[in-house]
Order: structure tokens, then sequence, then C-alpha cells
């Protein structure tokens, strides 16, 4: 579809956003788009008209709408942070806005997060009943995420725990931030848990692979194999593809056989 239709909203929290919508009326399902550490830059946005184009509501929004050092983020300078809290804050007036300003299904809602910002939908998955999808690129992986911290107050452990929607994790092989030994670490989790999840590493792919503003970071064939993958989830979500009385578990990875797993920072 080349003929979306794109604007620029503000939450009721003041929160600026970007909804991207498919032409055409209807109830639509929606895809809530968390941005990287870089902040609200170029890439969520694109992320945006790319669902729009494939018949759902995309909206991008600045989760770091907070910070005042807006340029330093974007060029990589600076960190920012928001809380778990926060980040369930934020996702619910992002729904609100959604659901007010577009025709978009309520019950037919995802949320996404990549890099920083890959733990939030676990988050909000937690909230019960609040989203029908978490997707996960290259994020919640960090050695410090797997704790309670200032940033966090539950353990990533114990909010996996309360999950009650399918998630997806999409991490790669070459990934200098999350070493596959906490990629399986997280499945594990989820596994122990009895959550239903997919989660799959990519051949050669490093942190940020989806990223096409990157070229350094951008993987082609990796990431279009991934969003594929990613909307036959988000198709099964939103369309009663899994049952809820069971665990549907798929782990899949394509590594070296020498891999060593612990052998990344994992900091992110």
């Amino acid at each position: 579809m080349s003929d979306i239709v794109s604007r620029d909203v503000t939450c009721g929290n003041g929160m600026p956003g970007y909804l991207a919508l498919p032409p055409g009326s209807g109830k639509v399902p929606g895809v809530i788009i968390l941005h990287e550490r870089y902040g609200y830059v170029q890439h969520p946005r694109d992320v945006a008209d790319r669902f729009a184009r494939l018949g759902m509501a995309g909206f991008a929004i600045n989760g770091f709408f907070n910070c005042d050092f807006q340029p330093a983020l974007a060029d990589g300078t600076k960190r920012f942070h928001f809380t778990d809290p926060q980040s369930v804050e934020y996702v619910r007036a992002a729904i609100r806005t959604m659901t007010e300003e577009a025709p978009v299904d309520r019950s037919k809602i995802a949320l996404l997060g990549m890099c920083q910002t890959g733990r939030h939908p676990l988050v909000m998955a937690a909230q019960k009943g609040e989203i029908a999808a978490a997707i996960c690129w290259y994020g919640a992986g960090a050695n410090r995420e797997f704790e309670a911290g200032p940033l966090f107050p539950r353990p990533l452990g114990e909010v996996i725990a309360d999950i009650d929607c399918p998630v997806l994790g999409l991490f790669g092989e070459k990934d200098n931030h999350i070493p596959v030994s906490n990629v399986r670490r997280m499945r594990d989790l989820l596994e122990q848990s009895g959550k239903t999840f997919e989660i799959n590493v990519y051949q050669g792919a490093p942190h940020g692979f989806l990223n096409n503003t990157m070229l350094e970071r951008y993987r082609h064939e990796e990431s279009e194999s991934a969003w594929r993958v990613q909307m036959d989830f988000l198709h099964r979500a939103f369309n009663g593809g899994f049952d809820r009385t069971r665990a549907v578990q798929h782990y899949a990875a394509d590594i070296a056989a020498d891999y060593r797993f612990a052998s990344s920072s994992a900091h992110v």
C-alpha cells in the first residue's frame, strides 16, 4: 500500500507520537513502536509506515519525551532511561490516543520494543489483558535486566511469570550487547513459566540488525526473514491463532558450533 496516511499526534500526557494508517475504512489491528536508545529518530517512524503499508496502524511514540538532550540521544553520545512503571504509563497513554485518533481494534494491539526498550513489551504484557502480543527486537536480555534495580522494580523472571499474551523475540548471533547465553536465559524463564513464545537467533546478525538507517548494523536478509516471522506471529495473535489454554513454545538459533556463549558484555 503506497497511499498510507500519516501524521504527528500528541498523547494526553504530552508525549509525541507518529501515527501511520492504511487506506480505507473499518477497524484495523495496531502496533505501538518503542524506539532504540537513540530516541525518537526516523527509524521507528519508518517501522510505523511499514506496518501501515501492510494493513495495520503503526504508532511510534517518543518514550524519551521528558529528556532535554534529544540531539545527544540521536547521535549516541548520551543515554536516557525510563522505569518500568513509567513505560506502562506511557504505553497506556499511547493506546488511548491511538484508539481515539484511528479506527483501531482495541483487542488487537501489539507492543514492539527495540534495543533499550525491548524489555517494555514484556512489562506491559504482565499487566494482564492490556496487549494482544509482545515483540522484542534484540532487547530485554542485558545482564542488569534480570535483577531488580532502580529502573526495574521487579526482576525479569517475576515480570515474565505474569505475562498473559504471546511473546516474540528476535535476536542476532553477533549481538555484542546480548549474548546468546542471555537469550537462552530469557527463553528458560518463559518456558518455566509456561508461556507461549517464539524466539529466533539469526546467523551473523549484530545488535540493531533491523535498523536500515545505520548501515553498519543493518542486515537485509536477516531482517527481512525476521520481519516475515513477525508478521506471521501477529496474524496468529490477532486472529485467534494461539490457544490460551496451551503453551506453544519455539526456539530456533543459527549459531557457530564453537560460539562462546558468555563472550559479550551484555550491556544495553
